[in-house]
């Protein structure tokens, strides 16, 4: 039997800790935590050659805005689905990262279970997606 092979999750946030309690609360047999970046940069570096199914990234990093990085990774890796992750609740901010692009939205502070459920929804859009691209 084949080892099922979980979808690769890429995260983005400045704040170390944040990353830090991502990765452990993705990291599993359903997802695979394949890097980290902590600014817009150097997430734009890993990115263009490193692939993810999913991307978690803030709304607010040091050297620019999450929105933007939003449209570069949607013009880069068109297939990975981005997850937003922000302290901010703002309407204004949830409803454009959705109309840029986003699959989710989770605000700070997080809960475990909110993490993994919006991950989960975003694993059987992005499972649906590729059956359908086989058929």
């Amino acid at each position: 039997m084949p080892l099922h092979q979980g979808l690769s999750v890429f995260i983005i946030d400045d704040n170390e800790m944040t990353r830090s309690l991502l990765r452990v609360i993705i990291q599993g047999d359903k997802f695979d935590v394949v890097g980290d970046a902590a600014t817009a940069e150097s997430a734009r570096t890993r990115l263009r050659s490193q692939r993810a199914d999913i991307i978690c990234l803030d709304v607010q990093l040091p050297d620019g805005d999450g929105l933007s990085l939003l449209n570069w990774i949607g013009e880069k890796q068109p297939k990975a689905a981005v997850l937003m992750v922000t302290a901010s609740a703002e309407r204004s901010t949830v409803e454009q990262s959705l109309r840029n692009g986003a699959k989710g939205y989770i605000v700070k502070p997080f809960t475990p279970g909110a993490v993994m459920d919006t991950l989960e929804n975003i694993a059987v859009q992005i499972r649906a997606q590729r059956a359908a691209a086989k058929t």
